[in-house]
């Protein structure tokens, strides 16, 4: 099985006035191995109800097969991030807990985490987290262009609305009629949503949580979580199972691949729980 050696540049500097010759950034010694792991989802079903299977009950399965394998990205990288956020054993390349208090080379301090380990969805929430994404910086004290990157807030399925009228709305009524505020002055206490258009929402089943939120920055070089493919999903046919086939009188097809999912860096992730 590979085990691939993840490193990243320790510090890339702005530009620089050209005085006399080139300052050449070596690449860290820093970071973490990721071993990949081997799957497989295989089925199998008697031959004699094959040949009987007059409304092709079990015709769809190799496009379940397909579907499932798909899907098994998302659950891996969206439940990884889930538990980091819930998990302190899973940790960084610095070795501290992914989502947690950081202090890269002891030159840059940031919390990942929302304060006290938890902050319901909401605007102000929102708003500090993109403005902790937008400070982060490397070993250097460089801004990592987080500025020029638009963030993806990822949610659960019960997060979903709160998370669309955040992104969407241009006003945000605090009081909601039928909690014994008339219309008229729920319109009036309506205030501007600043954060409108600001961001971009996922929706993933797969967070372990209803209340947990994660806000991200995935169009940089760097990502907060690392999918590492060593062999992209095979399908087997009944050809690649002759014993099942001859012996035991079984038709058999399934899936193979070899890949796996870390924590990539803290640094482009804020993380809360929401309780």
């Amino acid at each position: 099985v590979e085990i691939v050696n993840h490193r990243w540049m320790r510090g890339i500097p702005q530009m620089r006035q050209f005085v006399d010759t080139r300052v050449f950034n070596n690449v860290s010694t820093d970071g973490f191995q990721v071993a990949n792991k081997l799957w497989e989802d295989t089925i199998s079903i008697p031959r004699v109800d094959l040949e009987r299977d007059q409304w092709g009950v079990y015709a769809p399965m190799a496009s379940k097969l397909g579907q499932t394998a798909k899907l098994h990205r998302d659950e891996l990288g969206f439940g990884k991030l889930s538990e980091a956020l819930s998990n302190t054993a899973i940790t960084a390349y610095d070795g501290v807990a992914f989502y947690g208090n950081h202090n890269v080379k002891r030159k840059v301090s940031f919390n990942n985490k929302a304060t006290g380990g938890g902050s319901a969805l909401s605007e102000t929430s929102l708003i500090t987290g993109i403005q902790e994404l937008r400070k982060r910086r490397d070993s250097n004290g460089q801004l990592l262009a987080a500025s020029t990157s638009r963030p993806l807030l990822i949610v659960p399925p019960a997060l979903e609305f709160t998370a669309m009228k955040l992104a969407n709305l241009s006003f945000i009524v605090s009081t909601q009629p039928g909690t014994g505020a008339s219309s008229a002055s729920s319109q009036a206490a309506a205030s501007e949503n600043i954060l409108k258009g600001s961001f971009d929402v996922e929706v993933s089943p797969y967070l372990s949580t209803d209340t947990e939120w994660h806000l991200t920055l995935v169009d940089n070089l760097f990502k907060p979580i690392i999918f590492q493919v060593e062999q992209e999903v095979e399908f087997y046919g009944p050809e690649k199972f002759p014993t099942r086939w001859t012996e035991q009188d079984q038709f058999c097809m399934g899936v193979r691949a070899l890949y796996n999912v870390a924590v990539g860096l803290p640094e482009m992730t804020y993380g809360a729980t929401g309780a």
